[in-house]
């Protein structure tokens, strides 16, 4: 019964904010920035450099275990896009620049299983050396490409077809530079992501970034469609890139306080090369889409 009533208080909440946010700064609304687009496209390729991403484009493979723990709340709301990860390790297994790869539960029930997308088609297999089956669920496939992309990010909004500097804010005690990036012409935010990205001005990092989700894999009212995923933590691996060892995703705007989150994961033992490709292309015929999606008519 309580948690009916939380889980109401928490729908009621969101549904009365029913517009997608729109993340450009009123700074970039107004015109009060000079050549934004240069400005942003140069921000964006520094923080690409001084992360390393550049190192991650040389590799054809990488894999990494995350661990997920949700807020109580939060859990018991069918948010969660890669059931039986709560509190368990799986493996991510990612090429990079794409949207192929898959996950394997390494523990509970699901201990084997595999859940992957390729050329975007879904499918999982009971373990690495079973036949590959269809798998029906949006769910799996929605979180392997969201994933996916989130931690290849600075290197994969290169490519987005608007990239403007969109101000400055100060938070945490940290002054950012913003770079809103987006698709289309600008203005379709419910067809488009919006990406407001945070340089630390003092390291270069993308330490944080604000989003929109136009396509979520089951419907939502559009104010839990605004979100923040906060990077607190970076590790350099073995190639040089600095990878996010922990993420933070929260509802609307940054929260200073990370604790105040949906959930969050972490990653460790990223590996690079380190696995036959083949292990997450196992259909063959299909079209290579790479960072692109299949046209649709």
């Amino acid at each position: 019964m309580l948690t009916r009533i939380i889980l109401s208080l928490a729908a009621g909440t969101f549904l009365t904010a029913c517009s997608i946010a729109n993340l450009q700064t009123d700074a970039l609304v107004t015109g009060q920035i000079a050549d934004p687009e240069t400005k942003g496209r140069e921000l964006l390729q520094m923080t690409y450099e001084k992360m390393g991403y550049n190192a991650l484009e040389n590799v054809e493979v990488y894999e990494m275990t995350a661990h997920f723990n949700w807020s109580p709340m939060w859990s018991k709301m069918p948010m969660n896009a890669l059931p039986g990860n709560k509190n368990k390790d799986i493996q991510f297994r990612f090429a990079p620049n794409s949207f192929d790869g898959h996950l394997e539960f390494l523990e509970g029930p699901r201990t084997g299983q595999i859940k992957g997308i390729q050329s975007w088609e879904n499918y999982q297999q009971e373990n690495a050396s079973a036949p590959v089956e269809k798998l029906g669920s949006k769910r799996y496939p929605w979180g392997l490409t969201a994933y996916h992309y989130l931690t290849e990010g600075p290197m994969r909004l290169l490519g987005a077809d608007i990239i403007s500097y969109a101000g400055e804010k100060k938070f945490n005690g940290k002054t950012y530079d913003l770079v809103f990036a987006t698709w289309g012409d600008g203005t379709q935010k419910k067809e488009y992501d919006q990406w407001l990205l945070y340089v630390n001005r003092e390291t270069g990092f993308t330490d944080l970034t604000e989003l929109t989700i136009t396509d979520f894999f089951l419907p939502m009212p559009g104010g839990m469609k605004n979100a923040t995923v906060q990077f607190p933590e970076r590790i350099k691996t073995s190639i040089g890139a600095w990878l996010p060892a922990k993420t933070v995703i929260q509802i609307g705007h940054p929260k200073e306080n990370i604790e105040k989150d949906v959930y969050t994961f972490t990653y460790r033992d990223f590996q690079f090369d380190s696995f036959d490709k083949e292990m997450i292309y196992p259909m063959k015929g299909l079209k290579m889409y790479g960072d692109s999606k299949p046209k649709t008519e």
